[in-house]
């Protein structure tokens, strides 16, 4: 099986971004890789033989392939050409990226099942995703557009993920995940959202992982975090404040969560916002008042 692999990209280059057409009605020998990729279908149908196993292909289908997957494509015996566009990237960028926003936990490209890696998009997440490619195309491939390409991709896929599930849960659970962001009642912690829920705590952590994949305290720090950046970018109110406001007196708590959500400080989050959005007069007024 022969193994493919990036070593010989051009000096700066971290990825490679190109679009195929595939004509062969049967699967080409399977190849390998040293590297990650990924792909999209943007027209017709096909089959993806991937480790071995037949996978049909249809328009909008994203797959996440790893470095030890081996695959093949072809049209399934269709005349007509399997259009894909493929991103193909060192696997060290990954690492990184893992490590930083994700905890280094196994999803995306670190998980084992092909179905965690599948996903399928509709004609505005396609549209978002040629647009955030459009560097790209355009032959700037260093590390800075591999990974910021590559966030976009996975920041697209995890709430698309996360939004399906929602919509697959309980009405209580729907519910209850609406309005936990609501009137910072994020800020009464596990017993706020199972009173919202109308179920003992037992039972939203056990339903929540079933029907979401998470945890209540994940959701819950999802909105604290949320509400602590639009605060950081939008007020002048200290940092302890917010955070404090977020129902959370540990402040060492604070800043941990924050970086694990936005990979910098509070302040460093604050000053990067600021040097994009300055203060409104307004604001600054307010703050002296």
């Amino acid at each position: 099986m022969p193994t493919l692999s990036l070593s010989n990209l051009p000096e700066g280059h971290f990825c490679t971004y190109m679009h195929h057409d595939i004509h062969s009605r049967e699967p080409y020998p399977p190849h390998d890789h040293d590297f990650h990729e990924l792909f999209w279908v943007e027209e017709s149908e096909g089959i993806h033989q991937i480790n071995g196993r037949p996978v049909p292909l249809r328009s909008g289908d994203l797959i996440l392939v790893r470095a030890p997957d081996s695959h093949a494509f072809s049209t399934g015996g269709r005349s007509e050409p399997l259009r894909i566009v493929n991103f193909a990237f060192h696997t060290r960028v990954w690492t990184h990226l893992r490590k930083r926003y994700f905890n280094g936990a196994s999803i995306f490209f670190s998980a084992s099942s092909l179905a965690a890696r599948s996903y399928t998009l509709d004609e505005y997440q396609l549209a978002a995703l040629r647009q955030a490619a459009s560097l790209l195309r355009s032959g700037l491939r260093d590390r800075l557009q591999t990974e910021s390409f590559l966030l976009n991709v996975l920041a697209l896929l995890k709430a698309d993920r996360f939004n399906a599930e929602l919509k697959a849960a309980p009405t209580w659970v729907r519910e209850a995940c609406t309005a936990i962001s609501t009137d910072r009642r994020f800020a009464g912690g596990m017993p706020a959202l199972s009173k919202l829920a109308g179920r003992s705590p037992e039972h939203v952590a056990r339903e929540f992982r079933r029907h979401l994949n998470r945890t209540p305290t994940d959701i819950i720090n999802d909105a604290r975090m949320s509400y602590a950046a639009d605060r950081l970018a939008t007020s002048e109110e200290d940092i302890v404040t917010i955070a404090l406001d977020c129902g959370l007196e540990n402040l060492g708590h604070f800043y941990r969560l924050f970086h694990t959500r936005f990979g910098s400080t509070p302040r460093a989050y604050r000053l990067q916002q600021r040097a994009v959005f300055p203060p409104t007069r307004r604001a600054v007024r307010s703050r002296s008042s």
